[in-house]
């Protein structure tokens, strides 16, 4: 049986790619993992603000747990069986990460499609996960 991590943002990309992952491994064990960006929270050491980067990250906490929710919700409706979890962290490093040291067979991702500028200068995950994942990435468009 194979054990997928799908890294799940509740976009259209991780939805498709979260049932396409039910399709592709009938037998499969399922993780959903959402990543708090931690570029997204403000951190000025020593200062007033770490009670306001205390409650950024506790928002942004809930919110992943919610995204969670519709990941829940999709395997529910196709009575399949799904674990979740939270990592905080560089999303790309946390699904790659996350994938080797959990023991994950296939990791299975969806694309925005980025494209020319935005994919120069912005960088995809789904594109630093296929490149440097030891597990091997299907890339859901």
């Amino acid at each position: 049986m194979a054990r997928v991590l799908v890294p799940f943002d509740d976009s259209d990309p991780a939805r498709d790619a979260l049932e396409y992952s039910f399709d592709l491994f009938p037998r499969g064990e399922f993780v959903a993992l959402t990543v708090v960006d931690t570029s997204a929270v403000p951190f000025i050491p020593n200062s007033s603000t770490d009670d306001e980067t205390d409650d950024r990250l506790e928002e942004l906490l809930g919110e992943a747990s919610e995204r969670l929710e519709t990941a829940e919700a999709i395997a529910t409706d196709r009575d399949r069986p799904l674990e979740t979890d939270v990592a905080i962290g560089s999303p790309a490093q946390e699904i790659i990460e996350y994938a080797e040291e959990s023991d994950f067979d296939h990791v299975v991702m969806g694309s925005h499609g980025r494209s020319g500028v935005t994919r120069i200068l912005l960088g995809s995950v789904a594109e630093v996960v296929v490149r440097h994942s030891s597990v091997p990435v299907t890339v859901v468009r």
